[in-house]
């Protein structure tokens, strides 16, 4: 009942960031080598796997400032929620990991580490309007569809043929908009009066 609320910004960062990328990308075009003639998309992986994974770890940890840090407190006033989207943050990025993990090893038989990575991004993506409106389990699905939807979300994007090199339209674009969607169809009103001007009933 408070309308649209976007806790730490799935709407207005992630989505926005990553609808932005689309249209650079529509009009930067393919690298040299991604599409083949019929249309067919080549996968060009990436040079240094490591460095991609830690890299996912230090936005990961990066994470725990940005989601709970948009409390902007610690203690009285309501502000101990915060652990609650600390939970909910860590929930969601741990699903999405497990999720893309099972999905790409269902599809090509191997746990692909670079979409494990982005599985993991996608869950905090995804929960990043949430976080503070919902519970530890429905934080967990919300993570988990995530991890999923970016693995579809990369495909999709090689089918209108779109250069993504890192998958940020799939990550940011795609789970910023389910992130937003997410509040609306799991929050359960234990937090967020007063947002919009519209108190508890």
């Amino acid at each position: 009942g408070n309308g649209y609320v976007d806790f730490a910004g799935s709407g207005v960062v992630h989505a926005v960031g990553g609808l932005c990328s689309l249209a650079g990308a529509m009009v930067l075009g393919a690298r040299i080598g991604k599409f083949n003639k019929d249309g067919s998309a080549n996968p060009i992986p990436g040079h240094h796997i490591p460095m991609a994974i830690l890299g996912t770890l230090i936005l990961a940890f990066g994470w725990f400032g940005f989601n709970p840090g948009s409390m902007l407190g610690a203690s009285g006033g309501g502000n101990l929620r915060i652990a609650v989207v600390a939970v909910n943050t860590m929930l969601a990025s741990a699903s999405g990991l497990i999720a893309a993990m099972f999905y790409m090893y269902a599809k090509v038989k191997k746990p692909d580490p670079t979409m494990v990575a982005n599985g993991m991004l996608a869950g905090l993506v995804a929960i990043t309007a949430p976080c503070a409106f919902v519970t530890p389990g429905e934080a967990f699905l919300i993570g988990a569809i995530a991890g999923v939807l970016v693995c579809i979300g990369v495909a999709m994007v090689d089918k209108i043929h779109v250069d993504d090199p890192v998958g940020a339209i799939a990550v940011h674009g795609m789970n910023g908009l389910w992130g937003v969607i997410a509040v609306g169809l799991f929050a359960d009103g234990a937090f967020g009066g007063g947002m919009n001007g519209v108190a508890h009933t």
